[in-house]
């Protein structure tokens, strides 16, 4: 299934990947995401999370502190991501992420495009 839909990617790689070229798409930021992404889905943060295979022992440290606060709780995820990679903080990730089964937001996805 991934593969079908990476295709886009190599397809069109200036449309992910190299946002700054492209006038429809900002540069990924931690601002963008909060802005574009935990906006329409906060209740999905840990899916987000497990996704970006950040650890088990992080996303229930960060369901501890943040109980009830899915904002506060996808911020630290972004944070996470964005600081120790557990997957590259690109727009193909991003991509991946919100396609994948597990977050399941295609259409979501597609109005990054």
């Amino acid at each position: 299934k991934y593969q079908t839909q990476n295709e886009k990617f190599t397809t069109h790689p200036g449309q992910i990947s190299s946002p700054e070229t492209n006038d429809h798409n900002p540069q990924l930021t931690y601002k963008f995401l909060m802005d574009h992404i935990v906006s329409q889905i906060p209740h999905k943060w840990f899916e987000f999370g497990s996704a970006l295979a950040i650890t088990p022992p992080q996303m229930e440290e960060i369901r501890e502190n943040h109980s009830g606060n899915e904002n506060r709780a996808f911020a630290d995820v972004i944070q996470i991501w964005q600081t120790e990679y557990p997957r590259p903080f690109t727009w193909e990730t991003l991509m991946m992420v919100l396609e994948s089964s597990t977050v399941n937001e295609p259409q979501l996805a597609q109005q990054l495009i």
